[in-house]
């Protein structure tokens, strides 16, 4: 059996979204579709465009369309949740729960259990569950956020003080779902408490 060859458009497409050249990275994954409208890379790609963009709508149609290719897709169903208050949060921590047993160390699905719990105000266990992300994906700077958001509310100064800073650090490396400024600001008022 030989190597499945990657799609040129798509490795274009990552690296133009890294450099900050969204456009051309939704041009490349749209191109992508046109030829397979089931890739799950472009889907992906262009929901988190969307997202950004709080096109909310946009974005869960790409993931819906993602999840429709494969039912099993962590990122797909992570990112959806992300997207909205569920109705029935009972059942999304149980479906959630479920692909974890399967995947335990997706950083995208211990996310999307995170953001969950931090919606239910659950902050010890929304605390575990973005640890897990970062731990598999120590460089992400949405995952270093919201771990310093949970320890923030959880009364833990020191360690949020510490995730916030690093957090602040990665933002250079890649795009970030968080409001940087804020973040700067709310840091200088956890170091003057301390």
């Amino acid at each position: 059996m030989g190597q499945q060859k990657i799609n040129p458009l798509l490795d274009q497409a990552y690296q133009a979204f890294n450099r900050g050249e969204i456009d051309l990275a939704v041009a490349n994954w749209q191109k992508v579709l046109a030829s397979d409208p089931r890739n799950a890379d472009a889907l992906h790609g262009l929901a988190t465009v969307a997202q950004q963009r709080q096109q909310t709508g946009e974005a869960a149609d790409y993931y819906l369309r993602a999840l429709e290719a494969d039912p099993k897709d962590a990122l797909a169903l992570s990112g959806l949740v992300s997207l909205r208050t569920p109705t029935d949060t009972q059942s999304t921590e149980s479906r959630l729960k479920t692909l974890l047993a399967e995947q335990p160390d997706s950083p995208y699905l211990n996310f999307a259990l995170g953001n969950l719990y931090a919606r239910s105000t659950r902050w010890a266990e929304a605390q575990q569950a973005y640890f897990k992300s970062h731990s598999a994906d120590p460089g992400n700077p949405d995952y270093l956020f919201n771990l310093a958001v949970s320890l923030d509310q959880l009364h833990q100064p020191n360690l949020a003080i510490q995730y916030y800073k690093q957090a602040l650090a990665a933002v250079a490396q890649q795009p970030v779902g968080f409001d940087a400024a804020q973040v700067a600001t709310r840091l200088k008022i956890l170091q003057a408490g301390q």
